[in-house]
């Protein structure tokens, strides 16, 4: 890969937006200039790269047409303009977990292929759970085929962003301290306590966050709509700071040799298999690496389609922000 290119990043002082910091770094992708964007209130704000401090740039009087990517790693829909501003400038847009404009969603590696980015102008890495879950399932699915999927993943505050993190830490203290707390960024408290997710829920049960992450592992994982997959997400919040632990349930099409699932499983260079007897827990292994760490894999007694196993891992690394930088790489070796 030789041909640099030009790169905006807003949100680059978030959680994420550090993660993708990192790997652009780590990985030397070939860049020419590299331009954190804020609004007024983070403008005083600088960001750490190479071993540089970059100062932020006004996104309002920014010309997205000045750089060849811009990478979204925090958003919400008081963004809309923005990413509009981002198109009309012909400029290419990844968009980081959110979807605004129902941008085609992507795991490097599985469908981000040159083809694909070439027709779309605006495309979304996938959240950090479905990027993990679908780098883990899709070789199993292929060999095996997916008859159900269940999970419940224990997600750390980080999931909300830096005023997730934030507000742990403070009502940590202030509990600590008896002192009173009033949640702000989770509905309930969150400090010693575990909750749903706490997005909105609609009249089948679900959130409306499980419900995008099973659209999400759909489209990636059964490609064909006539297949009939049940797919079952449960989204939890745990008061860890980094992090995020995955059990998940599979019954497959057909029985399965239980050492040729975990050769399967563990196939990718970012996913290590640890013994069983591991006490893998995602503040010991997964807070701040790029790995995925499975072990407990387990099969029915009674059914050998039935398989369990257990996950910890970083989704802000290792699904989200590595996998946005792999769609830039694929886009500049294509496209740029």
């Amino acid at each position: 890969m030789t041909n640099s290119f030009d790169i905006a990043i807003i949100g680059a002082s978030s959680p994420l937006g550090e993660a993708v910091l990192e790997q652009l770094a780590e990985r030397g992708v070939p860049l020419g200039n590299l331009i954190p964007l804020a609004f007024d209130d983070s403008l005083a704000t600088t960001v750490s790269f190479a071993g540089k401090n970059l100062h932020m740039q006004d996104i309002a009087a920014f010309n997205f047409a000045t750089v060849s990517v811009v990478l979204l790693c925090q958003l919400d829909a008081s963004y809309q303009a923005i990413v509009d501003r981002i198109l009309d400038a012909d400029c290419r847009v990844i968009e980081m977990g959110s979807n605004l404009q129902n941008a085609a969603v992507l795991v490097a590696d599985v469908n981000s292929d040159a083809e694909h980015l070439q027709q779309n102008q605006h495309v979304r890495s996938a959240s950090g759970l479905a990027v993990v879950l679908t780098q883990l399932l899709k070789p199993v699915n292929d060999k095996w085929g997916i008859q159900s999927l269940h999970f419940t993943a224990l997600q750390s505050v980080s999931d909300k962003g830096k005023q997730g993190i934030d507000e742990l830490a403070m009502q940590t203290t202030h509990l600590l301290n008896t002192r009173p707390i009033k949640p702000a960024v989770f509905k309930q408290q969150i400090a010693f306590n575990v909750m749903p997710d706490d997005s909105e829920i609609n009249a089948t049960g679900f959130t409306l966050r499980e419900l995008d992450l099973r659209s999400e592992l759909q489209e990636l994982l059964f490609t064909d709509k006539e297949s009939k997959v049940s797919l079952m997400p449960s989204l939890l919040h745990v008061p860890v700071f980094y992090g995020v632990a995955i059990d998940v349930h599979l019954e497959l099409k057909s029985d399965v040799d239980l050492d040729e699932f975990e050769q399967i499983i563990a196939k990718s260079e970012n996913v290590e298999l640890k013994f069983v007897d591991d006490m893998l827990s995602p503040v010991s292994h997964a807070a701040e690496m790029d790995k995925i760490f499975i072990n407990r894999v387990r099969q029915d007694a009674s059914n050998f389609r039935q398989l369990n196993f257990w996950c910890v891992t970083d989704t802000i690394r290792s699904g989200s922000a590595i996998n946005g930088v792999q769609i830039a790489e694929i886009l500049v070796k294509h496209h740029l």
